[in-house]
Parts: C-alpha cells; structure tokens; sequence
C-alpha cells in the first residue's frame, strides 16, 4: 500500500470511531429528569396547556392519563420554589388519589 491510501483507510476509520463514540455517548450528555413532561422542560408558560389536559383527564381517565398525572406531581416535587399554576390545582392530587396511583411505601423490615 501506498502512503496515501494507508491515511485515507486510517482516516475514515478514526471518523467512523468518533462518530460511534459520539452516538454512544450523546444520550448521557442531554438527559435530564424533567423531559417526562415536555410541556413544563420548555417553560412554565406552557402549563396552560396542562390546565386542559388535567380538564380532560378528569372527565374521562385513563392510562396515559394516570401516566400524566404522576409526572405532574412529580415535576411539582421536584420545583417547590416555582410557581407553576398547575402544581396549585387540587384536582390532580385528587386524581391520583382517587385513582389509587400512589402506591404507600411498604416497610421492608430494613
């Protein structure tokens, strides 16, 4: 083989490398735990938006509704100091208690 050609092949195979690594490694640096509830990871202006899903959810349940419901209060847990119109509204803890969503913790005996 020619020199050439031994850099060309050294070439695309460190591109094709660093491509891989890229794909493996990307999903680790863009997580974040609020992406369950794509309306709120925009902006709390966007809680309107979930005002009418809680509408919906409460005048016909279902799965993806529990679903929703759960990242709810969990994004409200996890942004206490925010105010967010849709963490004040009862009628999602009422949801997920009438819906028996949450689950009491069991003492495990540890």
């Amino acid at each position: 083989m020619d020199r050439a050609r031994k850099i060309s092949t050294y070439l695309i195979i460190a591109v094709a490398f660093g491509f891989s690594i890229y794909f493996f490694v990307s999903p680790f640096l863009n997580s974040q735990d609020q992406s369950l509830i794509p309306g709120l990871n925009q902006s709390p202006d966007a809680a309107p938006t979930l005002t009418t899903d809680v509408d919906s959810c409460v005048t016909n349940p279902t799965s993806d509704c529990d679903q929703e419901m759960l990242q709810i209060i969990k994004f409200c847990k996890d942004n206490k100091d925010q105010h967010i119109p849709v963490c004040s509204d009862a009628r999602v803890s009422q949801y997920v208690d009438q819906r028996g969503l949450e689950r009491p913790i069991i003492n495990t005996g540890n």
